[in-house]
């Protein structure tokens, strides 16, 4: 990455281009890590567009505007957002969850689409499908159509390229100085 680079630009290297090297892992297998790249995109487009910030009573606003872009009502959306976001951003895999009596699951795959849908399996048990692909992508998606929102984040602004400086100390630098 180029010193100076524009907010764009930088999205784009750090996590469009990424994300589609990922597409080139045989069998699919690169989509828990597009899942996860998606989720913390989702994460911060949607906490940046509410100023809302993780671990504050006023998260409100995060879920709701989330739940409502991906067509979820609140309830679902803190589900799925517990079995995908919290389960793959902690330990690398979704999560069962469990609440009233209802065991939720996930099911990963190119045939489902980019929003989270519930499938009842049975009585007990509901699946909350997705295709990571479509997801990430999806995500990716919000930020091309709303650009500025790179520009608002504040508690996680973006990082910058700076140019190369030389070290402070002489021993410090390749080949001892």
């Amino acid at each position: 990455m180029r010193p100076h680079a524009t907010l764009w630009e930088r999205f784009e290297a750090w996590f469009c281009r990424p994300i589609e090297k990922l597409k080139e892992c045989p069998e699919g297998d690169g989509g828990f890590l597009a899942m996860s790249a998606g989720l913390f995109l989702c994460e911060r487009y949607y906490r940046t567009l509410t100023n809302t910030h993780e671990g504050q009573p006023e998260s409100e606003p995060f879920l709701e505007a989330a739940a409502r872009d991906l067509g979820l009502d609140s309830a679902e959306f803190r589900i799925f957002w517990t079995v995908y976001r919290h389960g793959i951003q902690h330990q690398g895999m979704p999560r069962r969850f469990e609440q009233n009596g209802i065991t939720y699951r996930w099911h990963m795959d190119a045939a489902f689409p980019a929003r989270p849908t519930f499938h009842r399996v049975d009585a007990t048990v509901r699946e909350i499908r997705i295709d990571p692909w479509k997801f990430a992508d999806l995500i990716k998606g919000k930020y091309q159509e709303n650009p500025d929102v790179l520009k608002q984040a504040t508690v996680h602004a973006f990082g910058e390229v700076m140019e190369e400086t030389e070290p402070a100390n002489p021993a410090d630098r390749e080949g001892g100085g």
